[in-house]
């Protein structure tokens, strides 16, 4: 409780606030003695003599405890520090107290916006009035590629005039993991002397505490195989094929490219389709082109999280049907864990 600012003032009056023995003497009560402590002031900002001079007058509106306010919104403040910037001991009481519209937030998850630090001594108190809000920093949201899994592109083999077939893309894997440490978010309050109980810290006016939001880890699935491209027809129906269709793009993460009928005429590495990159697909083989009969492209591979793109059709009318693209695999996501209004040594926090 502070002296009042203003009427009769008593010695008594000025040690019951700063303690002190009988009998009662001004030279008890110097700045940076037993008992004021160094860098003290008055609610003006005037310092206690610290030598000389002093008078009873020195003591209107003074308070045994360190008063500290943050006025405006900052990142990671340390209690610790701030006492000691004021000139203060780690041996005083504090009274702190954060302005109405401030935020005190954090820059990273890993360090709370407030904390006490440590080396407090025994029988000190943290007295927090928080007209404000004290903001723990958000886990982040992060995205992972798979390591490998695309779907394989759709081949033709053996050639369609004795049973060959055209088959669809490769479905690509799925993909799944968990969230890490940088999807967490960071807690508001920490309370970090643990090793003792020294130091007791009371919210006079509790105000926002909020923990930081959990950040999700997405892992991506892998893209799906482009289809094989359709054969050619005939020009006439004869039943008969003239050109196979081209091998489907590989998806992405690796996926083979398709093949196009190898030991044909048109056996071609043109035709081939291309195998998956990182990220994304391959590109399917190149169209056939035999005249009036084109055996079709095949399809390009899918990027990550993509389905492979159907293959084109063989033509004329007797040509067969381009197979279809593989499904992309699943993507998968894990959410973080959100921060904690009050953190560390929680017993002492009231």
């Amino acid at each position: 409780m502070a002296i009042t600012a203003s009427g009769a003032l008593t010695l008594t009056a000025v040690q019951n606030e700063w303690g002190g023995s009988n009998p009662i003497g001004m030279s008890e009560y110097y700045a940076g003695g037993d008992n004021v402590f160094s860098g003290a002031t008055d609610g003006d900002g005037n310092a206690i003599p610290s030598t000389g001079a002093i008078d009873m007058s020195d003591f209107y509106d003074t308070t045994a405890a360190t008063p500290i306010t943050i006025s405006s919104s900052t990142n990671n403040y340390n209690i610790k520090t701030a006492v000691q910037n004021a000139g203060a001991g780690l041996d005083v009481p504090v009274l702190l107290t954060i302005n109405s519209g401030v935020t005190v937030g954090s820059t990273s998850t890993s360090t709370p916006a407030m904390k006490t630090d440590t080396g407090w001594s025994q029988g000190v108190s943290i007295t927090i009035t928080n007209n404000g809000s004290i903001v723990g920093a958000s886990g982040s949201n992060t995205s992972s590629n798979p390591g490998s899994g695309g779907g394989n592109g759709g081949g033709s083999s053996p050639h369609p005039n004795v049973g060959g077939t055209h088959p669809a893309g490769q479905a690509g894997s799925g993909n799944s993991g968990s969230a890490g440490s940088s999807n967490n978010g960071g807690n508001a309050f920490e309370h970090s002397q643990t090793a003792n109980d020294y130091l007791s810290v009371v919210f006079a006016v509790a105000g926002t505490r909020t923990g930081g939001s959990a950040g999700t880890a997405t892992f991506k699935g892998n893209g799906g195989g482009g289809g094989a491209g359709g054969s050619a027809g005939a020009p006439s129906n004869s039943g008969f094929f003239v050109g196979t269709g081209s091998g489907g793009g590989g998806g992405a993460k690796g996926g083979s490219g398709g093949i196009a009928y190898p030991g044909h005429a048109q056996f071609s590495n043109s035709r081939f389709g291309r195998p998956g990159g990182t990220t994304t697909g391959g590109a399917g083989g190149s169209e056939y082109d035999n005249g009036p009969a084109n055996a079709g492209k095949g399809g390009t591979g899918g990027s990550l999280q993509q389905a492979g793109a159907s293959g084109q059709g063989g033509s004329p009318g007797f040509g067969r049907g381009a197979s279809s693209g593989g499904a992309a695999g699943s993507t998968g996501t894990s959410n973080g864990q959100a921060g904690s209004a009050t953190a560390g040594n929680t017993g002492q926090i009231s």
